[in-house]
């Protein structure tokens, strides 16, 4: 798992990259809870995460608690097919509030209906 971030004042903005999996568990966990620390406004690009299983559906649970505690912001954004699934099988894509667009899908006019 890759991690690329880009400051632009009190906001940051973060790519992940490869498998969110329980191998990148703890290097994941630990980065993004001091970037969450760091900055009032965290949000997580997530078109180039390719796997996710339950340890990384909990550790995006885990940033966006410890954001709420901060009174901070955790966004996700561009989410891949993988995240979406795993979000859906959970229940889970409401409770993150964010809006959820299929990196490079675009929605036919029946998907809005």
């Amino acid at each position: 798992m890759d991690i690329l971030e880009h400051q632009a004042g009190p906001a940051c903005s973060v790519v992940l990259q490869g498998a969110l999996d329980i191998y990148a568990a703890a290097d994941v966990r630990t980065r993004l809870a001091e970037l969450i620390a760091r900055h009032p406004l965290v949000e997580l690009q997530l078109a180039a995460v390719d796997e996710i299983d339950t340890a990384g559906v909990q550790i995006l649970l885990a940033a966006k608690q410890q954001a709420s505690n901060l009174e901070h912001s955790l966004k996700l954004s561009a989410h891949s097919p993988a995240v979406i699934d795993a979000l859906e099988l959970c229940g889970l894509l409401a409770y993150f509030g964010d809006p959820v667009v299929e990196f490079g899908h675009t929605p036919s006019p029946k998907e809005h209906a």
